[in-house]
């Protein structure tokens, strides 16, 4: 197998997904919103489901002005803790499953339920679109 092969292999398997899941969640909570540019997909979009059913979108330039918002606000690093529960590879596609915690979508630290995918694209996994459940802790 030549070397190209086993990057190809590599980017298909669920510690490439998790390498780019970690790097989201290294980069998000310390509000990196250069790293963010190339993180989210071009055609990024994220929905959060309020604990009272309000539905908040966000395309790629507003979920990052939402980050560069609270950045400059002087807003300390969000939690990282992550509880991960699925990962699924088809293609170029990809979509992980798992629980979050922290203050970053309201102000008010919360447990978050994230249905995130992901695309294989210019060489690397770009999340495409996000669906998350805000619930109080």
């Amino acid at each position: 197998m030549d070397t190209n092969s086993k990057a190809e292999d590599h980017l298909h398997s669920k510690e490439a997904i998790r390498e780019a899941m970690d790097h989201l969640i290294d980069r998000a909570t310390h509000f990196d919103v250069e790293a963010l540019e190339t993180i989210y997909h071009k055609d990024f979009h994220t929905t959060l489901v309020m604990p009272d059913g309000k539905v908040v979108v966000y395309n790629k330039r507003e979920f990052i002005e939402h980050f560069a918002k609270q950045a400059k606000e002087g807003k300390n690093q969000l939690n990282t803790w992550a509880d991960w529960h699925d990962f699924h590879i088809l293609g170029n596609s990809a979509v992980c499953v798992l629980t979050r915690q922290h203050s970053g979508m309201n102000g008010e630290e919360m447990r978050l339920l994230c249905n995130i995918e992901l695309r294989l694209e210019d060489g690397r996994w770009q999340v495409l679109r996000e669906a998350i459940f805000l619930r109080p802790l």
